[in-house]
Formats: C-alpha cells, structure tokens, sequence
C-alpha cells in the first residue's frame, strides 16, 4: 500500500499524531499502533456496525489488511468537514476514509466512511452546514440512526443525536442546473453543531430543475417568498440563525490591518514614502528606500490597458520598469522581516484594481469576525452564511502566522484570505534569507479551506 501525505498540511501535534497513524497502518505496525490508541477506544464501520475496545478495533485492522490492504492506495489529506487531516483510502472501486477523535494524545474514536455520498456532492471534503440551515430545509425529526458519524466536538454516538429529514439542493452537471436530495442530518444540541448529511438512499427520486424551470419558478413566486431563499431564488432556504465567529485578532493581524491602512493612504497621495516608512525591516540594494523617486507606485487605470489593469509598486523608468521589488530585497532574518516582506509581496491584492485585474483582489482575514460579513460578487451575496466555521477557528486556521525553522533561515508565512474566484484560502509563502542578506520567495499552492466562484466573468 503506498502512503503520500498531502503536501501543505497545516502543523500541529493532531497532524503529528495522524500522519503517525497512518505511517503506522500503512507498514503495517500493530505493535505502535495500540501505542496510539486508547484502551477504550471504538470503530464505527458506516451503516453497519460498532466495535469497542483496543483489542477488538486492532483485530479489525488485521483483517482489513489481508483482505483489502494491497488494493488501496493511502493519503493523509484535509477534511473541510472536520477541519484537521483525515487518513484516504482509494482503489479502482471504492473511495474511503478514516476520521479519527483524538483526545490527551490518544485516538479514542475511529469512524470508516465513503468519502462522498453523492456525485454532487455531500463529502467530507466541505465545510458543514450550520445549525440554522438544517433546521430550515430538514424540519421533520426522525428516529435516530445507528452507526453514523459521532459528534466532532463531544463525541456523542449517532444514536445520542437529533437527526432530521429534508431536501437540500446542489448544483448538478450542466450550466445553471440545480438537483435537491432527500437527506438525513444529525445535531448534536449539546455542541450546537452539525454532525452528518447525507443522502437518504432508501429514496430514489431526485428533483432536478434546469435555469429555465428555475427562473420560472421564481417568477411564480412574490419578493417577499423568494426573500426566504438563499440567492433570492427558488431551491434551498435561507438559514433561520447564522453560526457567527467572535472577534478575534493577533499581533500579526494588528500590523497588517496598520499596513492596508498606510497603503490606502499611499494610493491617495500617489506615494510610496510611508509604505516604506512602515516597512522598517527591509531594505533594497542595502539601504533604506526613503525617497519617493527611489520606489514609485502604479495606481491601476484604464489608460493603461483597456482589458484591465493592478496597481504595484516599482523601480525604475518607462519603458524600463520592474515591479518584482522582493527580488532586491535585503533583511534579516526574523518573524517581522518575514510578515513585512509578505505584506510588501500581496500588496497589489488590496490595491486599486481596473477590470480584469479584479480577479486578484483579496479579503484578509485579520479578525475572525470579519468572516460574517463577507460578501461576494456584485449583488452582495453571503456565500458563508449556511456553514459552520468555528472547526477553523479552533484549528488556528484563520489568523496569520509565522513558523521561523530552527536555524533560523526559513520562515513559513500562513495567511487565510477570501477571494470571489477561489473561495476561503490559506496563503503559504515561504521565505528563505540568504546569507548575503537577500531573500528569496517560493509561493506554494494555498490550502482550499471553502471553494467558492461566484460566477462572474470579466
């Protein structure tokens, strides 16, 4: 069985701790793995049974092994459900994971599961529904349902929770379609949070509504009743309360929101002088940039380019310009450097834009409560109002955040932003300070944290 681990994972002793795991199921090591596991530890094998304690969970593994182990190829990747790695299982028919519940360094709960539910969705690749949500487009309880997902924060088995019926849509294949499944959904009232969604498969029948059927839906249906649907438009129900963040904030946040300040300054003065001011840390051919006609700023304009325009910073004359300023960068290496070079390298991002040069623009993410608010294309919809983002907050997956190596050379810079044509993502940069004084950056691929595109093409 060949094991990969998904390349930018975030860092934590809960990652340690599974891609352990993991390595451990994968050798296989029984001898470490009941190192890792608690004595009282249970597995629930989706929809069909629960089993309980060290001895009966490690002989399952066993079993699985010399049935299926060589057949399956192992990942340890992020789960958006569950806001921390979970342990894939994938072969030419059968697509798996395992979710673990980890408490005082030891897995004390292991769920077996697919992957996804449905082609469209309902994985646990997606961030979870809130509250609120269920409650408008599942308003029926049922019975509870056995050996299903336990609550994420408690731990509560399924058969503990409230579990309720309704029908929630996707988007289907096929431009502007939107297909509505009958699901089940466990809350678990004590943690106030969703536990599972899935499709009830003891029901066949789909609804499925093309962007015709849709819009002539909607123009059945008053301004008042279409007010009650997310997007104004017939399908899914708005949320009936919204799972907000508190403010919070970190030193890091605090120098980011003083540099966007000094930055819109910069572009309505057309001055680069306090920006420079401001980054105290750096300095360009070994010395400070401290004249306006050493940097200059390039305020975005549709008398550049009809098609669209940034605004950056540069040095230099026309014809004779160059914008990539990290390149003749010197500092010393320190957290601050780190984050003041950062800032200076994503600075275009809250600048002026002009047309198409609109699909760079960013949302820091500087105080967790600005998640609420966040609004997206050009009819100010809230694409984060039915979901539940406190597991990000809890992995310490929203504020900046600078990771120095131990010898001080590398610096890991970890910053979450919100983009219309790409969702809630967690930067990555890393910066690597040479011994002449210079740096040198290497932009790695984001972690997706919620994928979103709003639609609108430039």
């Amino acid at each position: 069985m060949k094991l990969t681990i998904q390349h930018d994972l975030p860092q934590s002793s809960l990652t340690d701790l599974i891609v352990s795991f993991a390595k451990h199921f994968v050798e296989p090591d029984f001898v470490a793995l009941r190192d890792i596991v608690s004595k009282d530890v249970s597995i629930v094998l989706y929809e069909k049974e629960s089993r309980y304690g060290i001895e009966a969970v490690l002989e399952y593994f066993e079993d699985w092994q010399i049935r299926v182990g060589d057949t399956f190829d192992c990942e340890v990747r992020w789960s958006a459900q569950f806001s921390q790695p979970e342990i894939y299982f994938t072969s030419d028919k059968i697509n798996q994971a395992y979710i673990l519940d980890i408490q005082d360094s030891k897995i004390r709960r292991i769920l077996l599961t697919p992957r996804s539910f449905s082609k469209i969705g309902f994985s646990i690749d997606e961030i979870p529904y809130n509250v609120g949500f269920i409650e408008a487009n599942a308003p029926k309880e049922i019975e509870p349902i056995a050996n299903h997902y336990f609550c994420p924060i408690c731990g509560k088995n399924s058969e503990q929770l409230e579990w309720r019926t309704g029908i929630i849509f996707k988007d289907g294949p096929g431009w502007g379609k939107k297909t509505g499944l009958m699901i089940n959904a466990s809350i678990c009232r004590e943690c106030n949070t969703v536990c599972e969604v899935s499709p009830d498969r003891s029901v066949k029948h789909i609804l499925s509504m093309t962007l015709e059927q849709q819009r002539k839906a909607d123009e059945g249906m008053t301004a008042e009743e279409l007010s009650h649907y997310v997007g104004n438009t017939m399908g899914n129900k708005k949320t009936l309360s919204v799972t907000t963040l508190d403010s919070h904030t970190n030193e890091l946040s605090k120098i980011g929101m003083s540099f966007h300040s000094v930055l819109n300054k910069a572009v309505k003065d057309h001055s680069s002088k306090d920006v420079f001011r401001f980054l105290d840390k750096l300095s360009f051919n070994n010395k400070l940039p401290n004249k306006d006609s050493e940097i200059k700023l390039h305020v975005a304009s549709h008398d550049v380019n009809s098609m669209g325009d940034e605004s950056y910073f540069y040095i230099g004359d026309e014809p004779n310009i160059d914008n990539e300023l990290h390149k003749k960068l010197y500092a010393d290496p320190s957290v601050d450097a780190a984050w003041q070079i950062y800032l200076l390298f994503t600075s275009s991002t809250v600048m002026p834009v002009f047309w198409h040069g609109g699909y760079i623009v960013r949302d820091y993410i500087f105080d967790e409560a600005t998640i609420n608010s966040i609004e997206a294309g050009f009819d100010g919809e809230k694409p984060l109002e039915c979901f539940d983002l406190r597991g990000l907050s809890k992995a310490n997956l929203l504020l900046p955040e600078v990771l120095m190596s131990a010898d001080g050379r590398t610096a890991d810079v970890y910053c979450t932003y919100w983009n219309d044509w790409g969702g809630l993502m967690r930067d990555h940069v890393q910066i690597l300070f040479l011994k002449n004084g210079k740096v040198r950056l290497t932009q790695i691929e984001p972690l997706i944290l919620f994928e979103y595109d709003c639609g609108i093409l430039f």
